[in-house]
């Protein structure tokens, strides 16, 4: 990658460097090309369900499966920048896991909800959506333990 961990000094934590102009326009540039691909999938959906409301779904639903495959190299540079800070901060490898968990919870969950929603099933998308925010709850509960043990050490 382009970017690098040096110590700023001797026995000083870590300060984390990016290119940032070169992160920012390869961001502005995929945003551009999934702005563009997702306005050409709403125009092709409304052209199909003028003549089916499946077709229309299937489109949509294509389209949600591209843009996920598209995306999965932006996951990768998070999941590496997550790392780096982890080595920088010192941060145990339980919580990064425990992060990465509960950021792929709220992503898939908000995906299925509006892939229910823009389908016609609110309800579903609300169970989903529901069941969605306890399972995150479920998974952060060895964080919530650790800080709370923290603060419990921290007051005495």
């Amino acid at each position: 990658m382009e970017y690098s961990i040096k110590p700023k000094r001797l026995g000083e934590r870590r300060i984390i460097h990016y290119p940032q102009k070169r992160i920012i326009g390869l961001y502005v540039n995929k945003m551009v090309k999934v702005a563009v691909l997702g306005l050409a999938a709403v125009f092709l959906s409304l052209i199909a369900g003028s003549v089916k409301r499946e077709y229309a779904v299937a489109v949509m639903i294509g389209t949600v499966l591209l843009l996920a495959i598209y995306s999965l190299s932006s996951i990768r540079m998070v999941i590496e920048r997550i790392h780096e800070f982890e080595q920088a901060i010192g941060l145990s490898r339980e919580y990064l896991g425990i992060l990465l968990k509960m950021l792929g919870i709220a992503y898939l969950t908000q995906l299925v909800v509006n892939l229910c929603r823009d389908a016609g099933n609110g309800a579903v998308a609300s169970q989903i959506n529901m069941i969605g925010k306890i399972s995150m709850m479920l998974v952060s509960f060895p964080v919530v333990e650790t800080l709370l043990k923290t603060l419990g050490d921290m007051l005495q």
